[in-house]
């Protein structure tokens, strides 16, 4: 990333940061904004090495969840999506992003996708089938009991 679009975001975000969309999150938030806003635009432009303007869905994504990582404390925390859809819309709203509204309605939606990985618990893993008892027959196609074949391993 060059230093013109790095000088570009960080206008971009403390244009945002100063203006009245922000005043409606917590102070917790607005202290964080500008990090987490410039994080956010330089990880979603880093994804397909695009400038800020040509953002679009599939940037956004692991943008946001790269701000998952980042240790904020909880109230900040879980505003991080609706902080990052409006700036998005903000953006539209001053003509640098096409599309901003819809892309902040899209990352507000990853809202619950965000939590997930915030909270820092892998999600357990369920098994598409059931179980193989010892009685069935074994899944390799031999037609024996699995507990003669290869249960016996």
């Amino acid at each position: 990333m060059g230093l013109y679009t790095r000088q570009k975001i960080e206008n971009w975000v403390s244009d945002f940061c100063g203006s009245d969309a922000v005043r409606s999150l917590s102070s917790g938030t607005r202290e964080y904004a500008p990090e987490l806003l410039t994080t956010f635009l330089v990880a979603a432009c880093e994804a397909r090495d695009v400038e800020p303007e040509d953002i679009e869905e599939p940037d956004l994504k692991p943008a946001l969840l790269k701000l998952a990582r980042l240790q904020l404390p909880g109230s900040a925390k879980f505003e991080v999506p609706m902080l990052c859809g409006a700036m998005l819309a903000d953006l539209e709203s001053q003509g640098r992003l096409s599309g901003g509204r819809v892309l902040g309605a899209y990352v507000r939606a990853l809202k619950e996708a965000f939590a997930e990985a915030a909270s820092g618990k892998p999600k357990p893993v369920k098994r598409p089938g059931s179980r193989i008892g010892r009685n069935d027959p074994c899944p390799c196609g031999s037609g024996r009991k699995y507990k003669k074949c290869c249960g016996n391993d």
